[in-house]
């Protein structure tokens, strides 16, 4: 199983909106860097909500294994 997609995550979650998504993910493409800390970067999201979404994600993969 594919690890669940942090901005998929909170995007489902309400933590974020698509169009902060789709800059995010522009930012990435053009500079790199890690999802979560351009989110944070941006403004969009708390490092705690980052801590969470990862804490969550993390789990979702140990229970796929």
């Amino acid at each position: 199983m594919a690890k669940p997609l942090l901005g998929e995550m909170l995007l489902e979650n309400g933590e974020v909106t698509q169009e902060q998504l789709d800059k995010a993910l522009d930012v990435q493409k053009k500079e790199g860097g890690l999802m979560g800390i351009i989110l944070v970067n941006l403004g969009f999201i708390s490092e705690k909500t980052l801590v969470k979404y990862l804490a969550m994600q993390a789990e979702r993969v140990v229970k796929s294994e």
